[in-house]
């Protein structure tokens, strides 16, 4: 390959990742965003695990796919991290700066309902059986010196096979 061949090329990947990067999938940003917010609701403690650790953007990914799951949280999940981003929420920003979003943002019936759900789904990736995708590594039920009942489920969602 030639050297004006290798630059073009080069500058054609360059200016797609650009592009692509810039104007990224909204979906996966707010997943992004999500598992901030639920890192600063649920932070490491000690021994215990934080959001991300047990994987909670993980877990929700996983549950909110079956049919089951109702789909008027993930809609209403959405409209909160479309709310928090509104007010200024960036991933990259302070605790403090975090804290301060957050406390006016459950001033409101809305935030509150918000927050509930998201540490509901926060508690079940802690809580549940690692196989629905949270917990991960057991580390939930070790924190909390859990022993799961038995038998546990070899496929999620009660399926058969």
């Amino acid at each position: 390959m030639n050297r004006r061949i290798f630059l073009a090329l080069g500058s054609g990947v360059s200016a797609g990742w650009a592009f692509f990067g810039f104007f990224g999938d909204k979906k996966e940003d707010r997943w992004r965003v999500l598992q901030s917010v639920q890192n600063h609701l649920f932070p490491r403690n000690g021994d215990f695990p934080d959001a991300e650790t047990i994987q909670s953007v993980r877990y929700l990914k996983m549950v909110s796919r079956d049919d089951s799951f109702d789909k008027d949280d993930l809609r209403f999940i959405w409209e909160g991290v479309d709310a928090l981003q509104k007010r200024g929420w960036k991933n990259m920003l302070s605790q403090k700066e975090k804290e301060r979003i957050m406390q006016a943002f459950s001033q409101s019936t809305f935030g509150q309902n918000w927050i509930a759900l998201v540490l509901n789904y926060t508690f079940e990736a802690l809580l549940s059986d690692p196989i629905y995708g949270g917990n991960f590594h057991e580390k939930g039920w070790k924190s909390l010196a859990h022993h799961p009942g038995l038998p546990r489920p070899k496929v999620p969602f009660g399926r058969l096979s």
